[in-house]
């Protein structure tokens, strides 16, 4: 296909259009790659061709989410049978719980199949986030100790995988932070924490983050607010964990602390009952260490 005039393409694709691309983030399904994907690639390759653009290619980055099948694993469609009416899903637990579970199924390019049965685990989530905000829990103390350091780690954990478009694991961590929210007693939760798990849940469920914020007595919207930060220094993890290796092959996991020094780790890793009868009345060859993360035992 040519322009018989590309002055006029010009015209109508201006420059200040042109200033837009290429776009920073492309996400669609691996279906949709020849009507959309192509074709967005075929006419933007046109225009660079002619000089309107810059950029070879429209888009910096692409994401392909994964398909969610029926429950039976297979593709969803009405001769199967399988298909999941996400109306259904709004009217009985509400627009919040299916956005939760949608993104908590796995990771995104996975293709995953559809369990109704898992649903209400992530409804039981929503529900205690909004317990958290039942008369006579909160507390105006900033917080402290477990407190401030789990905040701080939830709220870098979330930051960082929202970047990378881990939504699994970022809500898997506001559960956790939820769960320790939830273990305080009376006027022991405190309300900074609580607004910052909001925070990080708007996105996410953003039904509930906004009444949960009104409740807690906010007048403005909060979608104006800041994101919240953390602090570096309180969301290191002090502890780590570091596989125990035999050959290769795990045999043990050990927690040490994170400034351990090397034969210290080695000497903990040896005292494992798991990796003292695999290495014991053998030679012990090599012993490689990966600060933080593996010891390897040639045996």
């Amino acid at each position: 296909m040519r322009f018989t005039d590309p002055r006029n393409t010009k015209e109508i694709f201006s420059r200040e259009a042109a200033s837009w691309l290429p776009v920073d983030l492309y996400v669609g399904g691996q279906e949709h790659a020849v009507l959309h994907l192509l074709y967005a690639r075929f006419w933007h390759k046109v225009l660079f061709d002619i000089g309107v653009v810059d950029h070879p290619e429209p888009f910096k980055k692409l994401v392909h989410q994964g398909m969610i099948l029926g429950s039976d694993g297979e593709k969803m469609s009405k001769s199967r049978g399988n298909v999941i009416n996400p109306d259904d899903i709004v009217h009985e637990y509400g627009a919040d719980a299916l956005r939760l579970y949608e993104m908590f199924m796995g990771p995104l390019e996975a293709t995953k199949p559809w369990q109704s049965n898992q649903l209400m685990g992530v409804v039981r989530f929503r529900d205690r986030v909004f317990s958290l905000i039942q008369p006579g829990r909160l507390t105006t103390q900033a917080p402290q100790g477990e407190v401030l350091v789990e905040m701080h780690k939830t709220i870098k954990k979330v930051t960082h995988d929202i970047e990378k478009m881990s939504f699994n694991t970022a809500i898997s961590a506001m559960m956790i932070f939820t769960n320790k929210l939830s273990s305080l007693g009376p006027q022991q939760v405190p309300q900074q924490a609580v607004e910052s798990l909001v925070l990080l849940l708007s996105p996410f469920a953003p039904h509930v983050a906004e009444e949960m914020w009104s409740l807690m007595g906010h007048q403005q919207s909060l979608a104006h607010e800041q994101w919240p930060t953390f602090d570096a220094k309180l969301a290191e993890d002090a502890v780590v964990k570091i596989a125990v290796q035999i050959n290769g092959k795990v045999r043990a996991t050990i927690e040490v602390a994170k400034d351990i020094d090397e034969a210290t780790v080695i000497r903990h890793a040896m005292e494992q009952g798991n990796v003292a009868k695999f290495t014991q009345d053998k030679q012990i060859k090599k012993t490689i260490y990966v600060p933080g993360r593996i010891v390897n035992i040639i045996v």
